[in-house]
């Protein structure tokens, strides 16, 4: 599904997408808010995506970076979508979306940001947030304004029937990186399932800075 590919993200309306956690779910209209600004998120939510464990590999670190940096906070990172990596079968479509270091100092991110769509003024939570997939996680450290792509298994709500499927607009994703409980907003309005049908996911996730 190519609906999640659109400038570094489909441009939308920018409405703020108030946070629930990554792995949880979320009415009043708010004032727009802008691309990778962190969201506070609301009361009641789940926690967020967990930090994974770090294994050996290359990751997308970037040279002379600080061996021993702290975590990334969201506030230190912008959130873009990355290029399709084509459909996987006509019912999923295989995407990315890149952290970026916007900070001033060297971070590290390890394990498995938590994704989830949205919609309305409110950030409503559409269905269950992402699944992991078994891709062993990683440690990736990142300079400033250094990236780490994450993979990501999306829906193709086309592909389904509408009992199946039960079809909504959404306005984009919102995304916890490891560890974290403030969430960025990754704005990409498509239309997509708010069921997973078959009992599928309707987003499966990979630990950053790991690819296929």
């Amino acid at each position: 599904m190519r609906t999640l590919i659109t400038t570094a993200v489909t441009a939308c309306a920018g409405v703020a997408l108030l946070a629930a956690c990554g792995s949880a779910p979320e009415s009043s209209a708010g004032a727009p808010t802008p691309s990778n600004a962190a969201i506070t998120p609301s009361t009641g939510a789940s926690t967020p995506a967990a930090t994974g464990t770090s294994t050996s590999g290359t990751a997308p670190s970037t040279q002379g970076a600080e061996k021993d940096a702290g975590a990334c906070t969201s506030a230190e990172l912008a959130v873009t979508l990355g290029p399709s990596q084509g459909q996987n079968g006509m019912q999923k479509a295989d995407t990315t979306f890149t952290l970026t270091n916007k900070g001033t100092r060297s971070c590290t991110l390890d394990g498995f940001p938590g994704v989830s769509f949205v919609t309305g003024d409110n950030g409503t939570q559409v269905g269950e947030p992402a699944r992991r997939n078994e891709a062993p996680t990683q440690l990736v450290t990142l300079a400033p304004g250094a990236g780490a792509a994450t993979f990501l298994l999306v829906t193709n709500a086309g592909a389904y029937s509408e009992a199946e499927c039960a079809p909504v607009d959404v306005r984009g994703l919102r995304i916890y990186p490891p560890g974290e409980t403030a969430a960025l907003f990754l704005e990409d309005a498509t239309r997509t399932c708010s069921t997973a049908p078959q009992g599928s996911s309707l987003l499966t996730v990979g630990p950053v800075g790991v690819l296929p």
